[in-house]
């Protein structure tokens, strides 16, 4: 083995020399074509002939099409390489001077290090050759100064398709521009929006990235004469698809670091989503959710194209009842509502209409009939010590309960009743004539009750009993499914026994905090297009919308109208999962969360 095989002095000789037969010009040209195969390699090592010289001898021809074909390839493929032009014979003295010359030697090639130089990434496109299209789609300030960026759709002088143009303007358009090139040349994903070339003259620089792209919120908006496909889309696109933005999320945080702000765009030719590294404008992305374990059930249907005339038809052909029920009950297509309600009321699953500006509610339905399937149990946040007595209260040592937070969960999500109701839904609203509202009615599917203490002041020496889960039952026909706070729930004693109880006027003046508590509603609702949807999708597979009969065939449990409806103090909670901050005593004492 050469020990210099690896060295990088190293460097290949191709050079040209006279040949008499002129047959022999298309083999000198095979030659010098042949070890081009190999120059990756050919980098970080040398290329040996198989005859007793080091360098390939070549003729230049008096026709020098072959020549011209082979310098043209060594220009195309690698741009590292240095000519040194040739000199006569050795006929007189010298180079320079002589007599008849002899045999020349023509220009040599020195195939070695590349030359230092700075590249691009991506090409430079003239202005000239980019043709805007249509209306801007979207623009956006630029974080710094004062410049904006603006997304064109445009076309290219001799390309075919659709291109996107993000163009720069304005103060501090151009370090902006170059510090998003930056971004995309450091990433190369089919997630991520692919940079096809450069602009760059005085005053106003761009990206041109392949395909046709339009911002998620735009694509969903051209689907809006059909509410199938909309909620296809809106399903698919946005719940199936985004486990790829969020390995793509991943992908870009591993390389640029999480601090990049994305917006989500679609090829609307395939569906396929897709991120700009840089926000796309003032229109906020749609928040991506992960993918659900039931997700997996709703299948692509890469059959369908989506501008057909008949793919609404396809779309309810290929999917289930059962399926489509899933695919509305998921949010965002579902829109997520926490409600606090008056201690005082009975609650459980069913359909409500809240007022948020009276801070009122009404149920619609009748409480369903269906029962837990588990055993109810506190739920100890602070995980402070409890001790579970003969007749089933629990007691906490005073001085332990500055960090208490229990809380009773009723979920009866298991049971379906999110899917049952948009089976039956347009029937309900047939029955009440309604059409007005039904985009704020509410379908409940957890309650929860929470207990804590309302501060984390010194608490004298004493003790605290909660009542068991179930004394929150009501037990009551018709209305045996509702759940609600007993009389005494909660109360301070001084006695271990805890016989003696204390009242709550006697409690404040020992020292002893306000007891809190809260009555929570978790609930689904659904645009009017859902619902419309919901009307097509049945009316397509031959039910009758207005009845029953899907509810039925599934084995959902029927809602019922309910006659003797009225009005309880309920307000919407903004915060995440609806938990009351304790932060204003007139909200807190309009829904008596003190005992």
């Amino acid at each position: 083995m050469d020990p210099q095989a690896d060295s990088d002095e190293e460097f290949i000789v191709l050079s040209t020399s006279d040949y008499t037969e002129s047959a022999s010009h298309t083999r000198n040209v095979e030659s010098f074509i042949k070890p081009f195969g190999f120059l990756p390699s050919l980098l970080r090592g040398s290329f040996k002939s198989s005859g007793t010289s080091e360098a390939y001898t070549r003729k230049y021809s008096e026709a020098k099409p072959g020549r011209d074909a082979a310098e043209r390839l060594v220009n195309n493929y690698y741009s590292s390489y240095h000519i040194t032009g040739g000199f006569g014979g050795s006929g007189g003295e010298g180079h320079t001077q002589g007599g008849d010359g002899g045999t020349g030697q023509g220009p040599t090639v020195y195939f070695g290090q590349p030359q230092e130089r700075e590249s691009s990434a991506f090409r430079t496109i003239r202005r000239g050759d980019v043709k805007l299209v249509g209306k801007e789609v979207v623009v956006g300030r630029l974080s710094r100064g004062l410049g904006v960026r603006r997304i064109h759709h445009a076309e290219i002088r001799g390309d075919a398709g659709t291109v996107t143009v993000a163009m720069y303007q304005g103060d501090g358009a151009e370090e902006e521009w170059r510090k998003d090139v930056a971004k995309y040349e450091s990433i190369w994903d089919p997630r991520i929006m692919q940079v096809y070339g450069l602009v760059s003259t005085k005053g106003l620089y761009a990206m041109v990235f392949h395909d046709e792209l339009i911002p998620y919120a735009q694509f969903l908006r051209h689907f809006q004469h059909s509410p199938i496909l909309r909620t296809y889309i809106f399903g698919y696109c946005l719940i199936i698809k985004t486990t790829e933005c969020h390995e793509a999320t991943n992908y870009i945080d591993n390389v640029i670091g999480p601090s990049t702000e994305t917006s989500v765009w679609v090829r609307p030719s395939t569906g396929q989503l897709c991120l700009d590294l840089v926000h796309g404008g003032p229109e906020p992305s749609p928040i991506l959710p992960h993918l659900t374990d039931s997700a997996s059930r709703i299948f692509p249907l890469e059959n369908v194209t989506l501008d057909a005339p008949d793919s609404e038809d396809i779309l309810i052909s290929s999917f289930s009842d059962d399926q489509y029920h899933e695919l509305c009950s998921w949010y965002p297509i579902a829109r997520r509502h926490w409600f606090q309600i008056a201690t005082e009321h009975a609650i459980g699953p069913g359909i409500f209409w809240p007022d948020s500006q009276n801070g009122t509610c009404v149920r619609i339905t009748e409480p369903l009939q269906i029962l837990l399937d588990k055993e109810l149990n506190w739920d100890n946040y602070g995980n402070v010590h409890d001790e579970l007595l003969p007749n089933s209260w629990i007691r906490y040592d005073s001085h332990q309960t500055n960090t208490l937070q229990l809380e009773l969960r009723l979920p009866f999500s298991a049971h379906g009743i999110t899917k049952a109701w948009l089976a039956q839904a347009n029937c309900i609203f047939a029955e009440l004539e309604e059409t007005a509202h039904v985009e704020d009615y509410v379908c409940i599917y957890t309650v929860e009750f929470t207990l804590g203490i309302a501060d984390e002041r010194d608490i004298p020496e004493g003790y605290l009993f909660v009542c068991p889960p179930d004394d929150f039952c009501t037990g009551t026909e018709p209305h045996v499914n509702l759940h609600q706070w007993p009389a005494c729930p909660a109360y301070w004693s001084l006695d271990p026994s805890g016989a003696d109880r204390l009242s709550t006027e006697d409690a404040k003046i020992l020292g002893f905090p306000a007891i809190h508590i809260e009555t929570r509603m978790d609930g689904y609702s659904w645009d009017c297009s859902v619902y419309e949807g919901l009307r097509r999708f049945h009316e397509g597979k031959g039910f009758d919308p207005d009845s029953r009969e899907v509810a039925r065939k599934l084995g959902y449990p029927f809602y019922e109208v309910l006659n003797d409806r009225m009005l309880f103090p309920a307000r919407k909670v903004e915060n995440l999962w609806g938990y009351c901050e304790r932060n204003d005593p007139g909200f807190c004492q309009s829904l008596r969360h003190y005992l």
